[in-house]
């Protein structure tokens, strides 16, 4: 059998952390199925341990280098889908400026994606710009959305539909054993094994079309749960941001989509999508 952590993650400020000690730990021993031996398991992760010291790649370099920049691995192309990398232009020049890239153009060059780079200050900007319509238009965007989500919510007729499908794969269960007795009686054996068959395609069918409605349920509550975290996010703000900050960043971007070099759209956590257009222009772009 293989045990489980407990609560080994912690949201605290708005932010999920690995949990060093604030709060208690539960150890359940034994809690479901192992894949490999615990001996196997607690040698694996010595090596583990050992190869990453060897290298340098201790716990705290590591969670370092992992959020030493906000935008890290949260910026996607539109075009191709390959994350955007920090990159400085005119590095040691008067005109140095950090901007990200797709990594596709950086490694495979314009033909393999020729969306362009985004200056960092613009992206700064334009989350700013997101934001503070957030703050000032919080009534009319959260509240239409929340009645959105609460309209796409499941109704009494799909939980009824929930409770038939639960009813139906119970039964197909039944009869799925049922064979099983059928056939040490004696009975036909390739007559068995087409009812089987045909039993075990429906139960799939019906174990699939429940999972799809159960995740699309949990997905929008979490959307419900994430829009009133990020109300909360927007009463902790005294008024409009004036400069860009990486706990709110982390806190309310999912990730942001380079559609086109000017046009960058901005995916909350919640499930909103906000759009935000700039022009390009030499030192500093308008938006």
């Amino acid at each position: 059998m293989k045990s489980m952590l407990l609560q080994k993650t912690i949201t605290k400020d708005f932010k999920k952390k690995r949990n060093k000690g604030e709060v208690p730990m539960y150890y359940a021993r034994d809690s479901h199925p192992a894949i490999v031996s615990r001996e196997d398991f607690e040698k694996a992760q010595e090596l583990m341990v050992e190869r990453a010291r060897s290298k340098g790649n201790t716990e705290g370099n590591r969670e370092k280098y992992l959020q030493r920049y906000a935008f890290t691995s949260t910026i996607e192309c539109g075009h191709c889908g390959k994350t955007y990398k920090r990159h400085i232009d005119n590095c040691g020049n008067v005109a140095e400026s950090v901007c990200w890239v797709c990594s596709a153009y950086l490694i495979e060059g314009k033909n393999s994606c020729n969306v362009g780079r985004v200056k960092e200050e613009t992206i700064k900007g334009l989350f700013m710009r997101v934001f503070n319509r957030l703050k000032t238009e919080r009534v009319k965007l959260l509240g239409d959305y929340k009645v959105k989500l609460k309209r796409e919510k499941f109704t009494e007729i799909d939980q009824e539909r929930i409770e038939k499908l639960d009813e139906e794969i119970q039964s197909l269960i039944q009869q799925e054993r049922a064979l099983f007795f059928t056939e040490e009686k004696g009975t036909d054996h390739n007559l068995l094994k087409a009812d089987h068959e045909k039993l075990v395609v429906r139960l799939v069918q019906l174990q699939t079309e429940r999972a799809i409605w159960m995740a699309e349920t949990a997905k929008q509550d979490s959307r419900i749960a994430r829009t009133l975290e990020l109300e909360a996010i927007l009463d902790s703000q005294g008024g409009r941001i004036l400069e860009f900050s990486e706990d709110l960043y982390r806190a309310i971007i999912e990730k942001i989509v380079v559609k086109e070099r000017t046009v960058l759209e901005f995916h909350l956590k919640n499930g909103l999508r906000f759009e935000e257009n700039y022009t390009l222009k030499r030192g500093r772009d308008l938006f």
